[in-house]
C-alpha cells in the first residue's frame, strides 16, 4: 500500500525551519533558497522540494522567501500538534528534515518560568512526537536537528578549568539550560528508539544580533554593534572574562552540513555536537572592533565600564563555563570558520551599511 506508492514517487525534500524568523533560522533560510537540493546522507542529495519557514510571526522571515515558489511560510504555536504536524506534513515528499532553532531565551525564560517551560521543553517534545510520527508514515527515522546551547553545562569548578565537552557533566546555572539539556538527552534517547534521526547541534553565543537580546552574552555582542552604529555603550561586565562566542555564518553552514552531510551512526549514541567557537574578552572584542573600523572608515562611539547591577539582561554575572572544546566537530568534518574580525565585518556589511548614511 503506503509504502509502494511512496517507492514510486519522485525523490523530494520538505525542510523545516522551526523559529525562521530568528537571527541564525532568518540567515539559513537564505542559505537553502540559495540550493537547488539538500543532502539527505553523506553520499545522497534530493532535490528540495519544499522550505516550511515556521514562526510565531512574520517579523524576521527574510522578503525573499516570499518570493520562492518552493517556500511557505507558517505561522502558530510550536506546543500545539495539529500546527506543528501540519506544517511537517509529508504527503507528496520522501524525506522531511526538520531543523528546530525556536526557544525562548535565557533571560527570558529565567523571567518566566512557565513560558520557558511551554517552549524550551513541552514545545520540544511535541516537535519531536510530530517527527516521530512524519517518520512511521515515510517508514524510516527522519533527520532532525535541534539546536542547543553550551549553557547547559554545569558551572562548577572543573568545567571552569577544563574544556567542557559533549561528555561534561549538565546542569545548568539557569532554567534555560536545564529546559536544553533535558531535550538533549531526549533527543538522544528518541534516536537510540528509532523514533527519528537526531542530531543535536550545541551552539555558544551567536555574538553579532541586531538589537537587544535579554541574554548574558549580550554585552559580547553589544561593545561592538553600539559604538559601530555611533552610539556610546556602557559595558556591565568585566573586560578579561573569556566567553565562548560562535560566528552565525559558520554556525549557518554547520547546522547545514549537520544535518545532511554527517553520517547519523558516527554520532553512536551521544549526538550532541558542540558547533565551533572560539572564546574571546571583551577587551579582545573591543581591540578587534577598533582596527576593523579603522579599515572600515567607521567612526566609533565610546565605551565606558559600569557596574553589573547597571545592565539591562536579568542574568547579571556571567555563569558560563569560558572554554569549550570543539574537537568531536571537527573530526566529523564541520567547517571551523570562527574568526573574530569577520564577525564584525559581516555585522558592518550587513547591518551598519543600511543605518549608517556616512558608512559606504
Amino acid at each position: 500500500g503506503k509504502q509502494f506508492i511512496f517507492q514510486r514517487l519522485a525523490m523530494s525534500l520538505k525542510v523545516v525551519i522551526l523559529g525562521a524568523g530568528g537571527l541564525v533560522g532568518s540567515r539559513l533560510v537564505s542559505r537553502l533558497l540559495d540550493s537547488k537540493e539538500f543532502h539527505v546522507s553523506p553520499t545522497q542529495t534530493v532535490p528540495i522540494g519544499k522550505i516550511v519557514l515556521f514562526d510565531i510571526n512574520d517579523k524576521g522571515i527574510p522578503q525573499r522567501a516570499k518570493s520562492d515558489a518552493r517556500s511557505t511560510i507558517a505561522l502558530g504555536d510550536l506546543t500545539d500538534k495539529a500546527t506543528v504536524l501540519a506544517a511537517l506534513d509529508p504527503t507528496g515528499f520522501t524525506h522531511v528534515t526538520v531543523i528546530h532553532l525556536a526557544a525562548l531565551l535565557s533571560g527570558n525564560s529565567e523571567d518566566n518560568f512557565d513560558l520557558g517551560m511551554k517552549i524550551n521543553l513541552f514545545g520540544t517534545i511535541n516537535v519531536m512526537e510530530c517527527v516521530r510520527e512524519v517518520s512511521k508514515v515515510l517508514g524510516s527515522p527522519q533527520i532532525y536537528i535541534y539546536v542547543s546551547t553550551d549553557y547547559v553545562a554545569a558551572f562548577n569548578e572543573y568545567n571552569r578549568t577544563h574544556p567542557v565537552t559533549e561528555e561534561s557533566f549538565r546542569l545548568s546555572p539557569v532554567s534555560y539550560g536545564c529546559q536544553k539539556a533535558c531535550c538533549e538527552l531526549l533527543v538522544c534517547d528518541y534516536t537510540r528508539k528509532g523514533f527519528l534521526d537526531g542530531r543535536v547541534a550545541r551552539l555558544s553565543a551567536v555574538i553579532g544580533r541586531p538589537g537587544f537580546s535579554n541574554s548574558i552574552s549580550y554585552p559580547y555582542t553589544g561593545i561592538f554593534t553600539q559604538p559601530l552604529e555611533g552610539k556610546d555603550y556602557d559595558v556591565p561586565l568585566p573586560m578579561e572574562i573569556p566567553y565562548p562566542c560562535s560566528s552565525l555564518n559558520n554556525n549557518c553552514e554547520g547546522l547545514l552540513f549537520l544535518a545532511g552531510q554527517v553520517d547519523g551512526t558516527k554520532l553512536e549514541h551521544n549526538r550532541v555536537v558542540q558547533l565551533p567557537a572560539l572564546s574571546f574578552t571583551l577587551s579582545q572584542i573591543w581591540e578587534a572592533t577598533q582596527k576593523v573600523a579603522a579599515e572600515e572608515g567607521i567612526a566609533l562611539g565610546k565605551i565606558r565600564c559600569v557596574s553589573a547591577s547597571a545592565g539591562s539582561t536579568t542574568i547579571k554575572e556571567i555563569n558560563v563555563c569560558p572554554v569549550v572544546d570543539c574537537s568531536k566537530a571537527e573530526r566529523l568534518g564541520l567547517p571551523m570558520a570562527v574568526n573574530l574580525h569577520d564577525i564584525i565585518r559581516d555585522y558592518i556589511h550587513v547591518h551598519i551599511k543600511k543605518i549608517r548614511p556616512d558608512v559606504l
